[in-house]
């Protein structure tokens, strides 16, 4: 009972209508359990999508955050589908294990490891303090900067959902490192 979900992924024969045309195109198990709350899944996931896809910061950078977030939240789904997502951008073993390792990891650029610190700080302090502020600066333009933030949320928004409801993991997904 410890590792089952709390709430079960809704079948295809249970998706609200209001819901399917996401599912369709989302069939993961997260956006399956989310439909039964069709109403907030509707709502939210346009601005999801924004946040993974539109948003001002480059791919590898995106991916950093959030693998960073997944990690300090030992979101085992997370990881593994942004895991996945990362190697499919390039991402190497040293790179995913340097995201393990954490900010001071030698394997990371200036603006590389001031987005890792940037989420540590968010997610400990609630704020990014004033010299990494400076740091991402250098590197980020305002937009940039802005959407730093909101990805860094909205993938501890995931997280938590993730871990709370105990969201049964992908097949073939990577795990979590131990660490």
């Amino acid at each position: 009972m410890k590792d089952e979900p709390r709430l079960q992924p809704l079948g295809d024969h249970e998706i609200p209508d209001i819901a399917r045309d996401i599912i369709e195109r989302w069939p993961y198990n997260l956006h399956r359990t989310l439909a039964r709350s069709p109403e907030t899944l509707v709502r939210w996931l346009p601005y999801a999508e924004h946040i993974l896809r539109e948003n001002a910061l480059p791919e590898r950078e995106r991916e950093i955050a959030i693998l960073r977030v997944a990690w300090n939240a030992r979101s085992r789904y997370e990881w593994g589908l942004h895991g996945r997502l990362a190697r499919s951008i390039g991402f190497t073993d040293a790179d995913l294990a340097a995201v393990v390792e954490g900010p001071d990891a030698a394997h990371w650029r200036p603006p590389e490891a001031a987005l890792m610190r940037g989420a540590d700080e968010i997610m400990t302090q609630w704020k990014i303090s004033d010299g990494t502020w400076e740091t991402l600066a250098e590197h980020f333009d305002d937009r940039q900067l802005i959407d730093f933030i909101f990805v860094t949320c909205q993938f501890l928004l995931v997280a938590v959902t993730l871990e709370s409801l105990k969201i049964p993991l992908e097949e073939g997904i990577e795990p979590l490192p131990e660490g």
